[in-house]
């Protein structure tokens, strides 16, 4: 038998690590006690400045008009769109290779990803935002995938039009070889952005519109990338080089296709 004292240790004991776990549970355990939500338009975009920084998915709908439409796709299923992150939010597993890959991406693309607020313009329900923004001229290393791939496919051992498919598509969906060129991005390679971000009152709290330029801010200039012109040169070449490599397989194809003729009507 136990006494009553030790008794009493033990329940003591037992009380304090139950308490000591539902706070872990509360507090800890991956999962923070929920934030108050933001009461000011200036709370709120920062909020989604660093919901995008740390692809903070679920905040980052929650605040923005992310959310576009859900359809039918071409082969029946349902599908949804989203105005940025569209292709992450897309996965429903967020354990297959194809998701880390994409998310391995985008966090690359907001890793250096800096903002300052500049003025705040509240009129009733809505609000503009002026935002300085500065990231990684992710649009540069962009330019610098596209060339590689095009000269990858220019110099492919592949002799006709399959092998470019084929070759394009494992090359297009290469996430790696575009977070390897941005990490070759020097300190110079910095794009910023004076842009006017709209917010405004839905359902008793502040959203924000994510415009095209907004999102172009933040992702780096990804979407509006102007090439140096020694880039654009280099492509224009590659295309020259790559059309007459189509024009070659054409005439390829057009002689199998009469050699075939010939050979079905000979006796």
């Amino acid at each position: 038998m136990i006494d009553r004292k030790k008794q009493k240790i033990i329940v003591t004991v037992c009380i304090f690590f139950l308490c000591l776990n539902a706070s872990y549970f509360l507090n800890g355990c991956g999962n923070k006690a929920k934030a108050a939500s933001p009461s000011t338009p200036q709370e709120t975009i920062d909020l989604i400045m660093e919901s995008i920084k740390n692809l903070d998915m679920k905040v980052f709908n929650q605040y923005t008009d992310n959310y576009v439409e859900t359809y039918y796709n071409l082969f029946g299923g349902v599908d949804v769109e989203y105005r940025a992150f569209n292709t992450l939010l897309k996965y429903r597993s967020k354990q297959g290779k194809r998701y880390q890959s994409e998310y391995n991406l985008s966090k690359k693309i907001t890793e250096n990803l800096t903002w300052e607020i500049k003025d705040v313009r509240e009129n009733s329900n809505t609000a503009e935002i002026d935002l300085f923004i500065t990231n990684a001229d992710i649009g540069k290393a962009l330019g610098n995938y596209e060339m590689k791939i095009m000269e990858d496919v220019l110099t492919g051992e592949g002799s006709g039009l399959g092998s470019l498919i084929t070759d394009m598509s494992e090359l297009i969906t290469d996430k790696e070889t575009l977070i390897s060129m941005i990490d070759d991005l020097g300190t110079e390679d910095i794009v910023s952005f004076d842009v006017t971000v709209l917010a405004y009152q839905e359902d008793d709290q502040w959203k924000i519109h994510l415009s095209p330029t907004f999102i172009n801010a933040f992702s780096g200039n990804l979407y509006d990338a102007d090439y140096s012109e020694d880039t654009k040169q280099r492509l224009s070449e590659i295309e020259e080089q790559l059309d007459d490599k189509l024009d070659n397989w054409a005439g390829q194809f057009e002689n199998q296709i009469e050699n075939r003729f010939k050979s079905w009507s000979e006796p």
